[in-house]
């Protein structure tokens, strides 16, 4: 796997798991917590996305949704 590719399977996966943990909010039922662990996965995938394509701006706005996703983990299941 080239690190073209490889780029684009972090960028698939970051996006996936942010459309499901949108989802898993939105629909405010009984498993709606677990989107902040999907939330938690798409910002670590984007972090590392923009952290490879050196994307300041990216790897920033997905550390602030890892504080926030960390915050909404610890306020649901703690």
């Amino acid at each position: 796997m080239t690190l073209q590719s490889m780029n684009n399977v972090w960028g698939w996966i970051g996006t996936i798991t942010g459309i499901t943990g949108a989802l898993f909010v939105a629909l405010n039922f009984e498993y709606s917590k677990f989107g902040y662990i999907s939330f938690m996965i798409s910002a670590i995938t984007w972090t590392i996305q923009g952290a490879k394509n050196k994307d300041k701006s990216l790897v920033f706005l997905n550390s602030v949704f890892i504080c926030v996703n960390g915050l909404g983990i610890y306020r649901w299941f703690f």
